[in-house]
């Protein structure tokens, strides 16, 4: 009995370890650290381990087995060969063992090499299952050498996309209503040619601007293992400009340019317009997002929610909240002047049912465009728009 239950927790203790190694491969980067990948000498996973039968006449030899491709495209591919020698008096024998993953290759045309003989070992890369940034990978062939049982093989190197934007998307959290407010950020250009952004497009031209200027790498750029490459920069500016109505917004910018590989880009710009003297609160109201999100809800439930709107400053007088809009058109909404107000305040309350009858649907998304929404005129000059995003989902 002893011996059984001593067994059932060894048996336990394997699993666990076993389960952690397995959790470590899982989430391993993909930046290849080679000491400590050729320290394992374990075979891949679904790889017989392959072992050779010691000669002490072989020797096998390798000038260089590192290969630094520098800078590419992350959409190529590319190969390098390895020239491996026997220097030795016995027949020397090798074997591919394992790589370090399924985007690198080696491929031998020989095996066998006699007497002053020698071998190529071409190792393919594949960028396309890579990503953007230092990349390094390889993998190891075995010998019948017991000096150098094993060979190292690496190709390290950087992929990078033909245009990289320090950020596709500019956020401008607050952005007061009678205010502009810029942003900046750049762009780098890889390929041998200069870049050049030739045509500049979006919708809102009232409310947003956008300008480059061609610029330099900075100490922070050549301080960056990736951007020290770059052939081109480029520093642009993005302008919130005054006017653009209180609550969230989102503009699209397209950029075309003159590289064949990439000839168009896309910068977002998304924030939050805030206005003084005016504040909305209320159950599932965010004010850091000017968003008011419903939990999703069951087919035939009706539910009412409620946002007070209160203004302050001398022009409360001219405010009188009304329904401009209303997305989707089935969403029930009504407006409440409070009855209680001085020369500097003024209180309404905006209330947004979802009717029963509702269909089914899904409103939680990020897309301006697709999302429902009220929107709400004030009645004042300076801030004439009120715009509420509403995500939620109704489900049977």
């Amino acid at each position: 009995m002893r011996t059984t239950i001593l067994m059932f927790l060894i048996s336990v203790l394997l699993g666990v370890v076993i389960g952690f190694s397995g959790a470590e491969s899982m989430f391993a980067f993909n930046y290849w650290n080679v000491e400590n990948e050729f320290k394992r000498t374990a075979p891949i996973e679904n790889s017989p381990e392959i072992k050779l039968k010691p000669d002490s006449n072989a020797k096998a030899y390798i000038e260089n087995n590192v290969y630094d491709f520098g800078i590419k495209d992350v959409k190529e591919k590319g190969t390098q060969d390895f020239v491996i020698k026997n220097i030795g008096t016995g027949i020397l024998t090798l074997r591919v063992d394992r790589t370090t993953c399924t985007c690198t290759g080696i491929d031998l045309n020989r095996n066998r090499l006699s007497a002053g003989e020698s071998a190529i070992a071409k190792v393919r890369y594949d960028a396309e299952r890579a990503t953007t940034g230092q990349y390094e990978q390889g993998g190891v062939i075995v010998t019948n050498d017991p000096q150098m049982p094993e060979i190292l093989l690496s190709i390290r190197g950087i992929f990078t996309s033909p245009i990289v934007v320090s950020s596709s998307v500019v956020l401008l959290p607050s952005v007061p209503a009678a205010e502009k407010q810029s942003a900046k950020l750049r762009i780098y250009g890889f390929e041998k040619i200069p870049l050049t952004l030739e045509t500049l497009m979006w919708t809102d031209k009232s409310h947003f601007d956008l300008k480059f200027e061609k610029s330099e790498l900075n100490e922070d750029d050549k301080n960056n293992s990736l951007l020290k490459h770059a052939i081109s920069v480029y520093e642009g500016t993005l302008t919130v400009l005054p006017g653009l109505p209180v609550g969230t917004f989102q503009e699209r910018f397209n950029i075309k340019t003159n590289y064949s590989s990439e000839p168009s880009i896309e910068i977002f710009a998304r924030g939050k317009v805030f206005g003084n003297g005016i504040m909305l609160a209320g159950q599932g109201f965010d004010r850091a997002t000017g968003i008011m999100s419903i939990e999703t809800i069951r087919s035939g439930e009706r539910v009412i929610k409620d946002i007070s709107i209160q203004f302050t400053g001398a022009s409360v007088q001219n405010a009188n909240v009304k329904i401009k809009e209303v997305r989707p058109q089935w969403l029930k909404t009504t407006i409440t002047k409070g009855s209680v107000e001085t020369a500097v305040r003024r209180f309404f309350t905006l209330s947004i049912e979802i009717p029963p009858d509702a269909p089914q649907c899904n409103y939680v998304t990020p897309d301006e465009e697709k999302a429902a929404m009220v929107i709400l005129e004030t009645g004042l000059s300076e801030l004439p728009i009120i715009k509420i995003p509403i995500r939620f989902a109704i489900e049977k």
